[in-house]
C-alpha cells in the first residue's frame, strides 16, 4: 500500500475538482478578512493597473494594445515575458496548448472589457478560476484566457462570507476558520472556490451540508455580452439556478456569497481491507450510510497495484470523540475485520490539511481522470466496476477508483432545485489514472470503464469533464433548461468548452 500522503492520494483526494486554482505556495494568511468585492489587492498574477503586456508580438499588434489599455490587470501575449507561466494549467498534458492571450484581471470590469474583446475579435474565452479542470476546459489553442486568480478578498459577516472568486479553497478554509466556520467543498487545496461552486461541490461534509453550491446565496456574474449582474434567488433566479451546478458555460463569477457552516475539531479513520475484500467493503459501507447520522461521511476507494491485484481502504470522517463507536458500527456492517486501523482526532484546519494529503501546493502532475453517477449500487454495479480495476491491474494499470456517496444533506434539495441533477442518485463513481501511465492508455481504461458500467449509468458529474462528451451527459433532465438558458445568455457559443454540444 503507498503512503498515504502520495502524489496519488492527493489527486484522488480532490474530489470536487473544477477549473480552479493552480498553485496557492504556502498557508500564508489572506492579504484581507474584510475586503468587499473589488476593493481587494489584485493578487500576485495581476500586473499594476495599466501596465504593460510584454515585449512579445502581441505587444505591437494595435487591438492588443488597445486592449491592455483599457484593463487595470495584465494582458500577456504569446512571446510575451512570463507566458508559458501564464497559460499553465495544474495538469501538465494541457502544456501544449498556446491560448492568444491571458488577461489576468484586476477587478470584474476588466472581465466585462474582456468578453467584449473578444466577441469584436471572433475569439473564444476560456474562463478559469484556477486551473484544474479534468478537460482543460481553462485552456486552449486560440482562445482569450480570463483568469481571475487576481481577484482577491475575503469578507466574514456573522455566518455569511462575501468571497472573491481568485481564491483557493485552502486559503478560504484558512480565512473562515478564524472566525470558527467553514464552508462544505472538496479536498484539494489548490482549486478554485468558483469553478467548484457552479459545479456543485462534494466533500466530507456534504452528508452534513449539501454542495458547496448549496451553500450559495449570491453571486457577481459577468455575462458573454459584457454586463455584469447580481444573482440571487430575488434577482436573476434563472441565472442563480443555473451557477449551482451548470458549470461555467454562462458566464464569469467575480464574487461569491455562502452561508458558512461551523469549523469543528473531526476524528479522522483509515480502514485498510484486502483487494478480494473490496465487494464486502462497498457493499457494507452502503448499508451503513442508511443508518449513519449525517455528521458521519465515508468514501470507498480501490487500486489497481498493476500486476493483477487491487487495495482497498476507507477514509472516515466523523465528529472528535467518536471514532471508536463509529468505526465500530461501520466495521460492524462491512463484515470484516480491517487490514489497518489509523485514527487520528484533529482539529478542523488539520483535518482540512490531512485529507489534501499533508501539503498545502502539490506539484503539476500529468492525469486522467473520468466519472459514472449510478443511481444504486447494487451487487452487479459493484460487481462491474470492480472487474474495470482487475483488468486494468492485469496489464500493469495504477489507476484507481473512488466511490463518494450522494446521499444525507444533498437530498434536502430535489434534483430540478438547482442544475446539479444527482440528488436522488446513490453515488459518484470517479475513475482516475496519473503518471506514469500515458494519457491514451488511461483513455483506452476510461472508455472501458464507461462501457462496462453503461448499463448502470445515469451520466456523470460535471466538475469531472471528460472531453468530447455531450453537455447532455452531466445534466440528466436539467439539460433542456440549462441549454435553453445558455442559448439565451451565449447565443454565439463566446465561451470555449471542450464538450460536444
Amino acid at each position: 500500500m503507498r503512503p498515504h500522503f502520495s502524489r496519488s492520494t492527493f489527486l484522488r483526494g480532490a474530489f470536487g475538482i473544477a477549473v480552479a486554482g493552480v498553485g496557492f505556495a504556502g498557508a500564508t494568511r489572506l492579504p484581507t478578512s474584510d475586503a468587499a468585492p473589488d476593493t481587494g489587492s489584485a493578487g500576485g498574477n495581476a500586473g499594476a493597473a495599466g501596465s504593460a503586456s510584454g515585449s512579445g508580438t502581441g505587444s505591437f499588434d494595435p487591438k492588443w494594445r488597445a486592449l491592455q489599455g483599457k484593463l487595470r490587470g495584465r494582458l500577456i501575449t504569446p512571446g510575451d515575458l512570463g507566458y508559458s507561466q501564464a497559460k499553465e494549467v495544474f495538469n501538465t498534458r494541457f502544456d501544449g496548448e498556446m491560448p492568444a492571450a491571458v488577461v489576468q484581471v484586476a477587478e470584474t470590469g476588466d472581465v466585462a472589457t474582456a468578453f467584449e474583446f473578444a466577441a469584436e475579435n471572433d475569439l473564444r474565452v476560456a474562463p478559469r478560476a484556477g486551473g484544474h479542470s479534468y478537460a482543460g476546459e481553462s485552456t486552449a489553442t486560440g482562445t482569450l484566457i480570463i483568469d481571475v486568480r487576481g481577484l482577491r478578498g475575503v469578507r466574514v459577516q456573522g455566518e455569511q462570507t462575501v468571497v472573491r472568486a481568485g481564491h483557493t479553497l485552502y486559503e478560504i478554509y484558512q480565512e473562515l476558520d478564524r472566525f470558527g466556520r467553514s464552508l462544505p467543498t472538496g479536498m484539494c487545496p489548490t482549486v478554485g472556490v468558483a469553478g467548484l461552486t457552479m459545479g456543485g461541490g462534494l466533500g466530507f461534509e456534504s452528508r452534513a451540508y449539501g454542495l458547496t453550491g448549496d451553500r450559495l446565496t449570491a453571486a457577481t456574474l459577468v455575462l458573454p455580452d459584457g454586463s455584469i449582474t447580481e444573482v440571487s434567488d430575488s434577482n436573476r433566479p434563472d441565472l442563480f439556478w443555473a451557477l449551482r451546478g451548470g458549470g461555467a458555460l454562462l458566464g464569469v463569477v467575480t464574487s461569491l456569497t455562502f452561508d458558512t457552516i461551523p469549523a469543528t475539531p473531526k476524528d479522522v479513520v483509515r480502514l485498510t481491507f484486502w483487494g478480494e475484500d473490496a465487494e464486502h467493503v462497498i457493499s457494507g459501507w452502503q448499508e451503513w450510510l442508511r443508518a449513519a447520522p449525517r455528521e458521519q461521511w465515508a468514501d470507498v476507494s480501490v487500486d489497481a497495484d498493476g500486476s493483477g491485484g487491487l487495495h482497498c481502504w476507507l477514509q472516515l470522517v466523523c465528529p472528535a470523540g467518536s471514532a471508536e463507536t463509529v468505526t465500530a458500527a461501520l466495521v460492524d456492517a462491512i463484515g470484516i475485520a480491517p487490514r489497518e486501523t489509523d485514527v487520528r482526532t484533529l482539529s478542523h484546519m488539520e483535518t482540512v490539511l490531512y485529507l489534501a494529503g499533508g501539503v498545502v501546493d502539490q506539484p503539476r502532475a500529468e492525469f486522467t481522470n473520468g466519472s459514472d453517477i449510478v443511481p444504486a449500487l447494487t451487487p452487479d454495479v459493484i460487481a462491474a466496476i470492480l472487474d474495470v480495476m482487475a483488468r486494468f491491474s492485469s496489464v500493469g494499470g495504477t489507476g484507481w477508483v473512488q466511490i463518494n456517496t450522494l446521499d444525507g444533506a444533498i437530498r434536502d434539495l430535489t434534483p430540478t432545485a438547482t442544475a446539479f441533477p444527482w440528488r436522488e442518485h446513490a453515488a459518484l463513481v470517479e475513475w482516475g489514472a496519473f503518471e506514469p501511465i500515458p494519457h491514451d492508455s488511461a483513455l483506452t481504461w476510461l472508455s472501458d470503464a464507461h462501457a462496462t458500467l453503461a448499463p448502470h449509468s445515469a451520466g456523470a458529474y460535471v466538475n469531472y469533464l471528460e472531453p468530447g462528451d455531450p453537455v447532455s451527459r452531466y445534466y440528466g433532465a436539467n439539460y433542456p433548461r440549462l441549454a435553453k438558458l445558455r442559448n439565451l445568455v451565449d447565443p454565439n457559443t463566446l465561451i470555449h468548452s471542450t464538450l460536444a454540444p
